[in-house]
């Protein structure tokens, strides 16, 4: 039965060194006519295999990561994981269909269906993605839109199914060794990683599909140059593939409506609905999209100020004073004023009616020195800091897209470089306060939520890294002894969920900077929907609390907390009167929401609702919180999202398993079951490491675009690198078939002890280096990650025999499927243990393949 499987015996004994892809294109050669694959290609055919392999999967990224900005912008962020978890189950599809159906992939017609498919993917992603933004998505509350969100995500998941089968075939069926092959495919999808960032940082998201598409285009040229150099079998002309020819004039059609849709004043292929509302693009004076947002500016208007909550004796003629302004949206729904100021005499002077926003307050205590302004926005806490005399004035803002709209296209409008105090900065606030070496005395944070995910994960907000004690204790050492850090969050007085998770995270902050008393140093401050909290290094004296209850009077807000008052409210109140961090915690974490302090090993201040209440009714869930954030019920739809993910997965691998039951009766069960096991286990792997360095190496590197490229993409990349290194491994000898698996644990677990310690001590340093260093913490674990699939493969085709079907596509479905199960229980991990429980399960998972190794070498003797 094995005899088959040792047909690359012989060579074990060879030094590994020796052992490259001359080796394996002779073993892929001669187990090419029992497994249905093609025979190894010539050296011109490869290349061109290669190459199509790198584009296709350089399109497949491209899109997925676009899916993100799309769905967030169409819908919510945390409908985004949903979706894309939906789409890449499509892969899964295509690897089965190849799987089920081998008639259709016969020898003779492997290069032509890569093409085909190939070529299929590329027309087809720019028509599911408009078909998807034609309409609109409205979040799950019953059965018809959850059925919505499937036909939604099941639009999306046709040309992930269609590269599925072009990918299945590159790795399992054209000849290709198996290590080269998905290097390559990893080499490629790391290329996608890379080449979207300035892709969506220049064009809008429709344009940039086409790009992908075209892409996918130039991969099915690549394929169908190969059939023909490849010397492929004389055919009928109805068995004749889709040719050069019509590959190359897809690329240029797509190119062309690319630039076409890209310079048009108003995009043809763009969305249509945002968060259930027909969008008039005739209404904006400005759109623009990058990795993590779409921003749109209104066309000016005069109304009444923008105001989060005004103080109850704000005079009329203020509250009523026509404004001359435009809005700012982010994601169609995080909305900001941007107001004109004026080039009058005085210009800050028309714009006293800041001054009687709640989230100002912190400026009538410390009216003077320099202040920072965290999330600049339309600019309204900027102007407010300057006009009542700070100076300088720092404002530090995420979007690159809102600081050009004040430095560039809307300069006049703004005003705000006109101010000389006035310096804006594009950056991530923590990052840049880590290098910075001013001290201020006042530092606003003013309601700083996107509701947008990141490119780097459909439900990691990049908020998530402003609310956790190590950024709060950053913020407070860049103050003077007397300065005022102040927060403003949302506030829901039978629950106040936010503000309590808020003072808990200050009192916790506070504690680790040595603070004996922490209410001695805390005021919380609350109107309407809006609660701020200030937050001294220093105790605050009597003269600041008399100051600060004369001008609470004075604007008309609410004292919830001060040094001299406990709250009235049960939580803040019996929050407020902790005496001791052990306790804070004991009692953070015994309350029906999570109000634990959020860490940069749980940086998840948003999600609050604990796992014992996940599936409770939705109106239950909007008690709790403010019902329009959407957060609680955003973690509910991601344990709704995994688990339909792995009802899906469940019958996509096993129902195929049963329709081949008959076949797969020359595979002994255990060894079956091991195989599976093996591939499930490196897809779950792979995406708990994946997604605990993307949760940990976001908040150390700060801009969410940089984290982006330089943890997805360098994770990819050196998986890919490991991949190509993977046929230096003597998998045939049994020690090395055996025990190899320790090569990926080790690794990553070496670096994840390392982790902590390294990124502490270089958490002053630049971006640059902290890129740099992110890419040396995490080029190991990965490195030995990307040996798992081809070591894999190889190590299942040595039990291959005559009689036994190809199971090689099969066994990709399962990687791949597991993996999108992986990414939404890595999130859950995360969301409950913490990441450092995410990294760990990773590394338990590739250990546990000693279990599936030590099965098959046995089996095999």
């Amino acid at each position: 039965m094995h005899t088959h499987a040792r047909v690359g015996c012989p060579r074990a004994e060879k030094p590994a060194r020796d052992r490259a892809d001359a080796d394996s294109l002779r073993l892929v050669s001669r187990e090419s006519t029992l497994k249905g694959q093609v025979d190894a290609p010539a050296k011109g055919a490869r290349r061109a295999l290669y190459l199509g392999v790198c584009l296709i999967a350089q399109a497949t990224l491209i899109l997925e990561i676009l899916l993100t900005r799309v769905t967030s912008v169409i819908a919510w962020y945390h409908l985004a994981f949903f979706v894309i978890a939906l789409a890449m189950l499509g892969m899964t599809a295509g690897a089965v269909a190849v799987f089920l159906w081998p008639t259709a992939f016969v020898r003779e017609r492997v290069l032509q269906r890569m093409a085909q498919s190939a070529l299929a993917f590329s027309l087809v992603a720019p028509l599911a993605v408009a078909w998807v933004m034609s309409g609109p998505l409205v979040p799950v509350v019953d059965f018809m839109s959850f059925m919505a969100l499937l036909g939604y995500g099941g639009a999306l998941a046709l040309p992930f199914a269609l590269v599925g089968v072009a990918l299945t075939l590159a790795l399992t069926r054209a000849g290709l060794p198996p290590g080269t092959a998905y290097g390559v495919d990893l080499l490629g999808a790391a290329g996608g990683c890379l080449v979207v960032i300035p892709l969506l940082d220049r064009l809008d998201a429709g344009t940039v599909v086409l790009v992908a598409g075209a892409l996918a285009s130039g991969g099915a040229l690549c394929f169908a140059i190969a059939e023909r150099l490849g010397g492929a079998r004389s055919r009928g002309p109805k068995e004749r593939g889709v040719g050069p020819l019509r590959c190359a004039l897809a690329l240029l059609v797509l190119l062309g409506f690319a630039a076409w849709n890209g310079g048009a004043a108003q995009p043809w292929l763009r969305p249509t609905w945002v968060k259930g509302v027909h969008e008039n693009p005739a209404v904006f004076e400005h759109v623009s999209w990058n990795t993590h947002s779409r921003v749109t500016v209104s066309k000016t208007f005069a109304g009444p100020p923008a105001l989060w909550a005004a103080g109850r004796t704000m005079p009329p003629e203020l509250r009523m004073q026509p404004v001359t302004q435009r809005l700012i949206l982010i994601d169609g729904a995080a909305g900001t004023a941007m107001a004109q100021l004026g080039d009058g005499p005085d210009p800050l002077a028309e714009h006293a009616y800041l001054g009687w926003d709640i989230t100002a307050f912190a400026h009538r205590m410390r009216p003077e020195g320099a202040a920072a302004v965290i999330g600049v926005g339309g600019g309204r806490d900027v102007i407010e800091a300057a006009r009542v005399g700070h100076a300088p004035v720092v404002g530090v803002e995420l979007n690159r897209d809102i600081v050009a709209l004040h430095t560039g296209s809307m300069k006049e409008f703004s005003g705000l470089t006109r101010l000389p105090e006035v310096e804006l900065v594009a950056d991530e606030a923590r990052s840049f306060m880590t290098r910075d070496d001013r001290r201020y005395q006042v530092i606003t944070m003013s309601l700083i939520d996107t509701w947008a995910s990141t490119g780097a994960g459909a439900y990691s907000l990049s908020e998530n890294g402003l609310y956790t004690r190590e950024a709060w204790v950053t913020f407070m050492r860049r103050l003077d002894p007397s300065g005022i850090f102040t927060v403003s969050r949302w506030y829901k007085s039978d629950s106040p969920g936010e503000t309590a998770r808020m003072l808990a995270l200050a009192m916790e902050s506070l504690w680790e900077l040595g603070a004996a008393r922490p209410r001695d140093h805390l005021i919380l401050l609350q109107h309407g929907s809006v609660a701020t909290l200030l937050i001294s290094p220093s105790a605050f004296t009597e003269a600041d609390v008399d100051l600060m209850q004369r001008e609470a009077v004075k604007m008309g807000v609410n004292m919830l907390v001060t040094p001299r008052k406990p709250a009235r409210q049960l939580y803040l109140k019996e929050l407020s009167q902790i005496e001791s961090r052990a306790a804070l915690w004991r009692y953070t974490s015994s309350q029906e929401l999570d109000l634990t302090p959020p860490t940069d090993a749980r940086p998840f201040f948003f999600n609050m609702l604990k796992p014992r209440t996940w599936l409770t009714d939705d109106h239950a869930i909007d008690q709790l919180d403010l019902a329009f954030l959407g957060n609680l019920r955003a973690t509910q739809t991601l344990v709704y999202a995994t688990l339909v993910s792995l009802a899906l997965t469940m019958g996509a691998l096993l129902g195929p398993l049963w329709a081949r039951r008959r076949r797969l009766r020359g595979y002994p069960r255990g060894e079956l079951l091991a195989a599976c096991a093996y591939f499930a286990l490196i897809g779950l792997g792979f995406m708990f490491v994946e997604i605990g360095l993307l949760s940990r190496l976001n908040v150390y590197i700060g801009h969410p675009t940089l984290a982006l490229a330089s943890v997805l993409g360098g994770i990819i990349l050196f998986a890919g690198i490991g991949s190509l290194l993977s046929g230096r491994v003597p998998i045939e000898r049994p020690r090395w078939g055996l025990w190899y698996p320790l090569i990926p644990a080790s690794l990553a677990a070496a670096a994840f002890a390392l982790q902590e310690p390294v990124m502490a001590a270089t958490a002053g340093a630049d971006s640059g280096v902290r890129v740099l260093v992110g890419l040396a913490l995490l080029g190991p674990p990965a490195l030995g990650m990307g040996l798992g699939f081809p070591l894999g493969l190889r190590l299942v085709g040595l039990r291959g025999g005559d009689a036994r079907p190809d199971i090689g596509p099969w066994l990709w479905g399962i990687n791949g499927a597991f993996g999108v199960c992986a990414s939404g229980l890595a999130l859950g991990t995360s969301m409950v243990w913490g990441v450092p429980a995410t990294l760990g399960v990773g590394v338990g998972c590739y250990a546990l393949l000693l279990l599936c190794t030590r099965a098959l070498v046995i089996r095999s003797r």
